[in-house]
């Protein structure tokens, strides 16, 4: 990793804001990202997905230019604008050609100290969001995987769609997203990120002096500690008797992204569904009994707590026993581990494939971004794979018998559910549910 010889510039204006510079690429295209550490967590009750409304709303327009005069601007520049929010950060980025890079400094500056969230664009940008919820009811896959995140989630702040509901994109008025800005955005950590093919002194000193203007006399929010709760097993099935197959997700409490077994938790997930055909669940549940085509483990680390997500579908005939396998497979892997074989393939792959994560100047970025989310130091994103060699398989089954408990699993399921309730009435904290009450 060190061939890379990637040296960043930090400039640490306080305690809670920097600029973070970094030379990177052979294109003479530049990124500059304003990171606000704080994302659709901070989403106020009854209005879940006001993060990224604002953070969109931050690109249509300036009360100096409109939507149509800054777009045509950032073309002019080569550039490109995007506003998003994730779990625990949300973001502005603009690139553009690298020769007008003071360019596109001083259209961030303006975006962000004179915005203008002009309401008929606001309300399209609604009018956008609800139309794609409603489009999910139609997608059974894509509902189960906002569903079991809910339930998963519950008691957190980050139980919700990033995207938020349709109760809750109606409940959002010009008003609360002006607030947002005012009152919310400015109180959090935040860095202003340069990433170009040459970051030279004189751009600093300007993005120094813009940075200075964009927090002055903004007052820190203090966070409050936030402990997750520790949830029971529960089994949610929904009904919906015209599918030919049934979607299945079981849920698990994980670990927060700071927790120093991250690593392992991240290889044992590869080992156990993440890693296509060379993992466990594939290999069982897909190979060797046919049930499904496809299965999967996924995880998310957040701030403060993180899940971890098994996903499949399966004819309608073969629910339980797909669950089933599930369990089982679950149970020997926590008993028995990986093979060493499995472990040392599983750390190959991670070493051989951790360049292609940063090859691109944006893939680089969106990695550091990461890594400044959750006050991690930059050198940690290229000590990762040394970290990942030392761990064995006495590890991954002691991460494994931590996370995967049966007794604290979510499960959601959403099928024709008249050819396998039954047999689910045994597992207790069973709720059977009709599909038409699902809302996006």
């Amino acid at each position: 990793m060190k061939e890379l010889n990637l040296n960043p510039i930090e400039i640490h204006l306080d305690s809670n804001h920097k600029i973070f510079a970094l030379s990177f690429g052979k294109v003479p295209l530049s990124y500059l990202v304003m990171l606000i550490k704080a994302g659709s967590e901070k989403d106020p009750k009854g209005k879940e997905g006001l993060t990224d409304l604002w953070a969109e709303g931050l690109t249509l327009g300036t009360k100096k230019k409109s939507l149509e005069e800054l777009i045509f601007e950032v073309e002019k520049l080569g550039g490109y604008l995007e506003g998003s929010a994730g779990w625990d950060f949300s973001l502005l980025l603009i690139s553009g050609l690298e020769e007008k890079l003071d360019n596109l400094l001083k259209i961030l500056s303006e975006i962000f100290c004179e915005p203008d969230f002009p309401f008929q664009e606001i309300e399209k940008a609604k009018e956008r969001r609800l139309s794609n919820l409603l489009q999910l009811k139609d997608d059974p896959s894509k509902m189960a995987d906002r569903l079991i995140w809910n339930m998963a989630m519950e008691g957190t702040p980050y139980a919700h769609p990033i995207s938020g509901s349709l109760s809750s994109i109606r409940n959002i008025m010009l008003e609360d997203i002006r607030h947002f800005h005012n009152e919310i955005y400015p109180k959090q950590h935040s860095t202003l990120f340069i990433l170009s093919k040459e970051v030279k002194t004189e751009l600093l000193e300007k993005a120094k002096d813009t940075f200075l203007n964009l927090i002055t006399n903004k007052k820190e929010e203090k966070e409050s500690p936030t402990t997750p709760p520790t949830p029971q097993s529960r089994i949610l099935i929904i009904d919906r008797p015209d599918l030919t197959q049934s979607e299945i997700r079981i849920a698990f409490s994980s670990l927060p992204r700071k927790d120093n077994r991250y690593h392992i938790l991240k290889l044992m997930n590869y080992l156990l569904g993440g890693g296509g055909f060379s993992s466990r669940l594939m290999e069982r549940v897909r190979s060797q009994k046919g049930y499904t085509y496809s299965i999967r483990s996924s995880f998310a680390s957040l701030k403060t707590c993180g899940t971890l997500i098994i996903s499949t579908f399966t004819p309608t005939h073969t629910t339980y026993a797909t669950f089933e396998e599930i369990l089982s497979t679950i149970e020997d892997f926590i008993k028995q581990g990986p093979t060493e074989k499995e472990l040392e393939e599983a750390k190959r792959f991670f070493e051989k494939s951790f360049t292609l994560r940063i090859e691109t100047p944006r893939q680089l970025l969106n990695e550091i971004i990461l890594q400044e989310t959750y006050d991690l130091k930059f050198q940690n994103l290229f000590d990762e794979i040394e970290k990942i060699k030392k761990i064995n398989i006495e590890e991954i089954k002691s991460i494994a018998q931590e996370i995967l408990q049966k007794q604290r699993m979510q499960v959601l399921i959403i099928g024709n559910s008249q050819h396998f309730v039954k047999n689910f009435e045994t597992f207790g904290n069973l709720q059977l549910m009709p599909y038409k009450d699902v809302s996006p």
